[in-house]
């Protein structure tokens, strides 16, 4: 499951993922829940490898949660097991209705501690890598690469079958020209980083 808000490449990770699974012989559905996505709603996409022909998750069989925001990765709480590894970005979204309901009761910015997030994902899982991925996203020029920077963690992980460098020229292959080079740094950043632990 690949979880976020909106604009921040949930789908197109999924999409990604996808087409590279597909051509690669393996047979692939997909499925996707949008919110009030242009919006910075919640977005959710689930990529199923060799698993049939139903795009919905079962509650508690995500092999992997790959979370771009810390909110949107609890709300994929549901789909995780003691089993499941998370891939979680810390770096917060203020979603569209939380902002709203900020303005309405005149509380200004409210936001769930992010360690308050991190301990509600280790009471089901042990396996969480959390790390600050939007800024590796800048780091390698581009902001708009989250996406690939949680693609990275997650071949990097060596959890699926197609290796990082195998995902790197796909990447390579499907990206404008304009966008070649941040997004392979982007996902070759992600890729040390889950290989260094992340930030824990």
């Amino acid at each position: 499951m690949i979880s976020g808000t909106g604009g921040q490449g949930v789908v197109t990770a999924a999409r990604l993922l996808c087409d590279c699974f597909a051509e690669r012989g393996h047979e692939v559905v997909s499925g996707q829940l949008h919110g009030m996505a242009q919006r910075g709603g919640a977005v959710q996409s689930s990529v199923i490898i060799d698993g049939g022909i139903s795009p919905m998750i079962a509650a508690g069989r995500a092999d992997f949660v790959v979370g771009l925001e810390p909110v949107e990765t609890v709300r994929a709480l549901p789909l995780m097991s003691s089993q499941t590894t998370v891939y979680m970005n810390t770096t917060p979204v203020m979603s569209f209705v939380l902002a709203q309901r900020a303005v309405r009761e005149e509380v200004g910015r409210k936001y769930p501690e992010v360690v308050e997030l991190e301990r509600c994902i280790r009471a089901v899982t042990n396996n969480l890598v959390k790390l600050d991925a939007t800024r590796i996203a800048t780091e390698a020029s581009s902001s708009a690469g989250l996406n690939m920077v949680m693609l990275g963690c997650l071949l990097g992980s060596a959890g699926l079958p197609c290796t990082a460098n195998a995902f790197s020229d796909f990447v390579a292959s499907r990206s404008p020209g304009a966008l070649l080079e941040a997004n392979v740094k982007a996902f070759r950043l992600g890729v040390e980083a889950v290989k260094a632990g992340g930030a824990g």
